[in-house]
């Protein structure tokens, strides 16, 4: 497979998407890809603002999979798929459209203005009476365990492929409903291959930064796992500040919240995100998509013995372990 692709084979570019301070989004709606289904989008950078075999490495991260597992990657990732040349200068990514079903129509209690945004998952962690004013929809208990599953599914994906994702928080993942509850990562031009540098620095968002500081490594990703599942799963007033495992006492069983403490301790204690994935699989009875809760075989242990808690020190606000 070429993993790279001329400017001129794009074809005539659509419409422009959105742009932030790094790129610029359009559709390509010429092209067409053996190993990638449905519409695609070029990202292009603006100056010299990535790492070209930075990008060349994340690519290649999905090229090498085998099929099935290429595919459950898809399904759970917007992964950059093509890097794309002009002149013989890497310029930009092709990465898949998000598809509909990750984005919420919705009228503005406040103006009643009509609105399509994406679903992002920061609004799991909303009081549901709340996020029902806002146009949310409904998200039961059930639904939720999935979400986490799939979370978890596309985190242990990408750790087996030696990727460190980083800057997991309230914003980068969307989460759908139908036609069956799951979870998609965006911004994912933005990881880690383990042993390389990233192609833009990696950052902790705000309230998911790991007690270990600020290297990102697949253990902060584990941290930050486990407070994705603590807030969706506990959601209202401070839950998207929470670190307490304690508040999901009604949400968990005893397994459960062992693992959510032990997500919360010393780096080598956290769970591994295939053992979430397994933990949630078997409360929710895969709708729709069996082969891809199979994708990524359980490795590793679920929950040592023993372990450790954190909290931040209100005089220094640091993080400091509870032995």
């Amino acid at each position: 497979m070429n993993d790279e692709l001329d400017r001129s084979e794009l074809g005539n570019l659509g419409a422009e998407l959105g742009q932030g301070g790094q790129a610029v989004v359009y559709l390509v709606p010429e092209l067409r890809l053996p190993d990638a289904t449905g519409q695609l989008v070029f990202k292009r950078y603006k100056g010299n603002q990535v790492s070209p075999n930075g990008l060349r490495a994340i690519v290649g991260v999905r090229s090498r999979l085998e099929p099935r597992t290429r595919e459950a990657l898809d399904t759970v990732a917007a992964w950059p798929v093509r890097v794309v040349r002009d002149n013989g200068t890497v310029c930009g990514v092709i990465m898949p459209l998000i598809p509909d079903t990750f984005f919420q129509e919705r009228v503005l209690p406040s103006s009643g203005r009509r609105t399509r945004d994406p679903r992002e998952v920061q609004n799991l962690f909303v009081d549901p009476t709340l996020a029902n004013r806002l146009g949310m929809p409904d998200v039961s208990l059930r639904d939720r365990f999935a979400i986490c599953r799939d979370l978890a599914l596309a985190l242990a994906l990408l750790h087996r492929n030696g990727v460190v994702f980083g800057d997991v928080n309230a914003k980068n993942a969307l989460f759908r409903l139908n036609p069956e509850p799951t979870v998609m990562l965006v911004d994912c031009d933005a990881v880690r291959i383990r042993g390389n540098a990233p192609v833009v620095r990696q950052l902790n968002a705000p309230d998911w930064d790991p007690p270990e500081g600020r290297v990102l490594t697949q253990a902060t990703d584990l941290y930050k796992l486990g407070l994705f599942v603590l807030r969706t799963l506990n959601p209202g007033p401070r839950a998207s500040t929470a670190r307490d495992p304690g508040r999901v006492v009604g949400q968990l069983d005893t397994e459960g919240r062992a693992m959510l403490t032990a997500a919360f301790g010393p780096p080598a204690t956290r769970p591994a995100a295939a053992a979430w994935r397994a933990y949630f699989a078997k409360r929710v009875v895969p709708a729709g998509s069996p082969n891809l809760v199979a994708a990524v075989p359980v490795r590793g242990p679920a929950v040592p013995a023993r372990s450790s808690g954190w909290r931040r020190d209100p005089a220094t606000g640091k993080w400091i372990a509870i032995r």
